[in-house]
């Protein structure tokens, strides 16, 4: 019976960093469909219908995200008082679940900003500076969680580089939130604009917050 207890948890265990891969891998093609998106508004595109089609591929992936995180939770709780860490691993499963919410929740926001103050090249290319920082962040932890799959001590050495990510991004978030004060831009652009590279921001330090929790719940 103690064996049967072990093996549960272990199943637990790899059920958790199965459905938390493919939760960052989906988040990752949120990040890139926004990155699409900012693109498309750079090059000076004004295509409403195509815009709202980009952010319904948005919402659809925060969609199944949700119901990723869902599968995972349900696991975790059945496990019950087998699994002592089971309140850091539902921490952790809300950590990546905020991540496409906050990016649904950018896109929205810039699409906002087309329709009220379309950004100037600058703005668009602030946030797209921001952006590249937070699909690097999340490409790191979405490596991290794979690595941890089958090599604890490398999974735990792409975790530490979540962190360094982490730190790029709040460096870079810094400079461009002082330079958007300085920029004569409408207030509706600026508002909008500091909304969305905020959300953004907090991507990266979601993504730290979540590598962190793992790297106690799968020791190397």
């Amino acid at each position: 019976m103690a064996f049967t207890g072990r093996q549960k948890l272990e199943d637990v265990r790899r059920l958790v960093l199965m459905l938390a891969k493919d939760h960052t891998r989906k988040s990752l093609m949120a990040v890139r469909t926004l990155a699409q998106l900012l693109e498309e508004i750079k090059g000076g595109v004004r295509d409403e219908h195509a815009f709202n089609s980009k952010y319904a591929e948005i919402l659809k992936i925060d969609d199944e995200c949700k119901d990723l995180r869902l599968q995972a939770e349900r696991k975790v709780l059945e496990a019950g008082a087998l699994l002592a860490e089971r309140g850091e691993y539902i921490r952790f499963l809300g950590c990546i679940d905020r991540i496409p919410d906050r990016i649904e929740g950018a896109a929205y926001r810039l699409l906002a900003l087309t329709k009220i103050s379309y950004p100037s090249e600058w703005v668009a290319g602030a946030i797209q500076e921001i952006l590249d920082h937070v699909r690097d962040s999340v490409e790191s932890l979405n490596r991290a969680i794979t690595a941890l799959e089958m090599d604890s001590a490398q999974g735990h050495k792409l975790l530490k580089e979540v962190s360094e990510r982490e730190q790029e991004t709040d460096e870079a978030f810094r400079r461009v939130t002082v330079d958007l004060l300085r920029t004569e831009v409408p207030l509706p652009q600026l508002l909008l604009s500091r909304e969305i590279i905020d959300m953004l921001e907090s991507v990266a330090d979601t993504a730290e917050e979540a590598a962190n929790v793992l790297a106690v719940l799968y020791p190397a």
